[in-house]
């Protein structure tokens, strides 16, 4: 019973000791922030201000910010996101420098780790495509923003191979959004 009684002496010993320390911390501050402005001399009082200043100034971006591009297409309602490296006259702009800088683009996300600047584009993005029936073989075509067809790949897919109905189907077109979705439909026809 007298090593119980002890160690609950020790730990009321430490309880009581960490309270003190906290409450002599406490009041440190309290007098600090009361007392401390009563012996500052007006030379200290200017420096003072210009600190205070330079801490609430504006979020500004740094050189190892992230940079990023978003574009909207309104007629196919895609969007493209580009991430790239930060162009060295933004480093240290606040965000309506950059607004003012861009009076074209829409901030759309700001702080100090990085900016993403929007826009809307009336057109369609450039991941459309068209996969064709040429002559006697199977052709993929890129579709331009002003719609018009460019060659973007022509395969080794022959008509003859192909069926009635896949033949109907690539005479008036097959529409693909992305290059990794036509390798997909291409192999339906292989």
């Amino acid at each position: 019973m007298h090593n119980t009684t002890m160690k609950r002496i020790i730990f009321y010993s430490i309880l009581i000791f960490m309270f003190s320390c906290l409450i002599g911390f406490f009041y440190a501050r309290i007098w600090k922030a009361n007392n401390g402005d009563v012996a500052i001399d007006s030379n200290s009082i200017n420096s003072n201000k210009q600190v205070q200043e330079t801490n609430s100034s504006e979020e500004k971006l740094s050189f190892n910010s992230t940079f990023a591009i978003k574009k909207y297409y309104d007629e196919c309602g895609h969007f493209e996101f580009n991430y790239s490296e930060l162009p060295k006259e933004l480093v240290n702009l606040t965000q309506k420098e950059i607004e003012d800088m861009y009076p074209a683009w829409t901030v759309e996300e700001f702080s100090m780790a990085g900016v993403v600047l929007s826009k809307k584009e009336n057109n369609i993005c450039n991941e459309h495509y068209v996969i064709k029936l040429a002559d006697n073989s199977v052709d993929i075509y890129h579709l331009e923003q002003n719609g018009e067809e460019r060659l973007y790949k022509s395969t080794n897919i022959m008509k003859e191979y192909l069926t009635q109905e896949d033949i109907s189907n690539l005479k008036t077109g097959i529409y693909v959004y992305g290059k990794g979705n036509i390798n997909s439909v291409i192999e339906d026809f292989e």
